[in-house]
């Protein structure tokens, strides 16, 4: 298991460990934020601050992210209404359609070969 896979696990146990709806949705944007970190670095582009609103928001704009992805990610960096209801119902099944995105992009390019390269 990888860094940025062990750093999941511990946000789960949190998830698991929490009742409470604001720390699950923390959690949840956390959660997608390190896999979208991973996956920025994997692919040798510029590094993304750790603030993973910003990695949400920079994930769900870009042209080349699967529709149901690119919405998991706008639900997720959604603020609350004002009656404190969230645009995702299920912020951890949102966290958790962007991890497996970023698995199989990974995957698919050889667990970040072109990082590798990128550095030599």
């Amino acid at each position: 298991m990888t860094d940025w896979q062990r750093e999941i696990e511990i946000e789960l146990q949190r998830v698991e460990q929490s009742k409470n709806p604001g720390q699950v949705r923390t959690a949840a944007r956390r959660i997608a934020g390190i896999a979208i970190q991973q996956l920025h670095a994997s692919f040798g582009q510029a590094a993304l601050e750790r603030d993973f609103m910003s990695a949400l928001r920079t994930f769900m704009s870009s042209n080349d992210i699967p529709p149901d992805a690119a919405a998991a990610a706008e639900r997720l960096a959604a603020r609350i209404s004002p009656e404190f209801t969230s645009p995702s119902i299920d912020p951890v099944g949102d966290a958790i359609m962007i991890v497996e995105y970023v698995r199989t992009r990974l995957l698919e390019d050889g667990e970040g070969k072109r990082s590798h390269r990128a550095r030599d």
